[in-house]
């Protein structure tokens, strides 16, 4: 078998062996981002406030489902971020809504010191529990002897 040959012989069986690689099982048909869940319906609206009572600018992150982050802002020392969440009573699941109405799941919510999140932070408690939730979540954020912060707060 000649060189050529074996060429056509590799991309034949190159094109057979791809030519049923995306074909869905039957009934059982792939939609990319099918499910994410839309909009604030059988949601309730969660008010977390987050107050520095630190000297140090403070910012806040949220871990969320899937390894992904998002910065929810940044407080000066005696100013306070204000952060809109979605609890959802049948699971439990603590939400942000993006800009295009999707529901994130948040996994964690953490602050600490801005430049210096990663040594500094304390992680929010949030209510991830079936059931009602509180309408209201206020932390207020101290820096502890290690210089890491400690949140603390009230619910109601």
């Amino acid at each position: 078998m000649g060189c050529e040959s074996r060429l056509w012989a590799v991309l034949l069986g190159l094109l057979c062996s791809l030519a049923g690689a995306d074909a869905p099982a039957e009934g059982n048909v792939y939609v990319p981002y099918s499910g994410i869940i839309k909009g604030t319906e059988g949601a309730d609206p969660v008010r977390l406030l987050v107050s520095n009572e630190t000297g140090r600018p403070m910012v806040c992150t949220a871990a969320l489902a899937h390894w992904y982050s998002e910065d929810l802002g940044r407080a000066e020392p005696g100013a306070s971020l204000d952060i809109m969440l979605w609890h959802d009573p049948e699971t439990g699941v603590v939400n942000l809504i993006n800009q295009t109405n999707d529901r994130m799941p948040v996994e964690a919510i953490w602050c600490g010191t801005a430049g210096d999140l990663s040594a500094t932070r304390a992680r929010i408690a949030l209510p991830i529990t079936a059931g009602p939730a509180p309408a209201n979540v206020t932390r207020s954020c101290k820096s502890g002897p290690d210089g890491r912060f400690d949140c603390l707060g009230a619910e109601g």
